[in-house]
């Protein structure tokens, strides 16, 4: 056969019922709501085939002919995992150094401001860039970015981590790449003025009292001073330090402003700033599944968050869902085979040999996000 013939080969269409076990899907396959319910590429046993005809789904493009190569392969499945966290594993080790190398270089910068100086811009943008392009090329490894912290280090891991999820944020709410960086460094900014706040104050292990409380919200304001301060930084991410914590409804601080007052930065970095909050261990408090917390953020998104916002971010979180182990609320654990558009936030999980539609069975939720396959 020669190469023109290979080109314009179609693709063989199997009915599913007629399906062998073993065929490898040659094209994504969708659900009646265009949500993705198997990838290019995944092998079909009898469990795949259960799920395409429950979604109705008639026919599928595979390689080859569609036959499996006969009883030999019946534990497949577990080889095709095992490769696939093969080729997963090498890549997690790498885009978590890349985190860790960040968090220490901005540790070794901020202590520089922490005595007085200004920021480097510069060297900020060089220890930010990197990583944020890893998080631009591999937005699915989002889920997992809250495993990647220790709670020794937790404020620049936690300024490194806001400023990648501000940059996917901007992507996608379809702020214009060039303004990538301003925000991602708004993000990594946002409590710079901590660096002015009495360290007695700062890491006080129990609650502040009022006076207390009332000399760390000026961390805000001290934030907008030092980067106005600082040549190459634009007047959004200094806002962002002085609104971060303003609320949609007025109920923020310093200033009570309302969301028609506040720059589209803040509006940003302050969902980011709550979610991977939520999502941490801090001493005060236990991290959150990703899951728990973006359900969250929706519930308090009306009055408090933007609420386009919060939407864009968690269509965008669980857009790469598919395929997601997980633990359920009731311990059991599964793998997330479908995400409706309309409940992001509610897959369908396989568990057991069956499939739970968290949609309805709302007494359950995903309490752990523990590998992506």
């Amino acid at each position: 056969m020669t190469k023109l013939n290979r080109v314009v080969t179609k693709l063989p269409i199997v009915e599913v019922k007629h399906l062998n076990s073993g065929a490898r899907l040659a094209e994504e396959v969708y659900t009646g709501l265009g949500g993705v319910l198997f990838s290019k590429g995944t092998l079909l046993y009898e469990r795949e085939i259960e799920f395409l005809e429950a979604f109705m789904i008639k026919q599928v493009h595979v390689e080859g002919t569609g036959a499996g190569n006969g009883p030999e392969q019946a534990e497949a499945p577990m080889e095709e995992q095992a490769k696939a966290m093969d080729k997963l594993n090498p890549v997690k080790p790498t885009i978590q150094e890349s985190f860790e190398k960040a968090v220490s270089s901005l540790k070794n910068l901020m202590i520089r401001v922490q005595g007085g100086n200004n920021i480097p811009v510069m060297e900020v943008r060089e220890v930010v860039a990197p990583i944020i392009t890893e998080f631009l090329r591999q937005p699915q490894v989002l889920l997992a970015l809250p495993r990647f912290a220790r709670m020794d280090s937790y404020a620049y891991e936690h300024a490194i981590a806001v400023g990648i999820i501000s940059a996917l944020i901007a992507k996608w709410i379809k702020v214009p790449e060039k303004e990538w960086m301003q925000v991602a460094l708004a993000g990594t900014l946002l409590d710079i003025g901590k660096t002015r706040i009495d360290p007695r104050i700062l890491h006080k292990p129990g609650k502040l009292t009022e006076d207390e409380f009332e000399e760390m919200k000026k961390h805000t304001v001290y934030g907008y001073q030092i980067i106005k301060a600082s040549h190459g930084l634009s007047e959004g991410v200094a806002l962002a330090a002085l609104q971060h914590h303003e609320r949609e409804d007025g109920s923020g601080y310093p200033l009570g402003l309302p969301g028609s007052k506040l720059h589209l930065y803040s509006k940003i970095v302050a969902v980011a700033d709550v979610y991977h909050a939520m999502c941490s261990d801090r001493a005060y408090q236990k991290a959150l599944s990703p899951y728990v917390v973006v359900e969250q953020l929706v519930q308090d998104s009306f009055g408090k968050l933007d609420p386009t916002i919060v939407r864009k971010f968690v269509d965008g979180i669980t857009q790469f869902a598919i395929g997601t182990i997980v633990e359920l609320s009731d311990g059991t654990i599964g793998k997330i085979v479908f995400t409706d558009r309309n409940h992001p936030t509610r897959p369908m999980v396989e568990t057991g040999g069956k499939i739970v539609n968290l949609v309805d069975a709302r007494h359950l939720s995903i309490i752990r996000v523990l590998e992506h396959m």
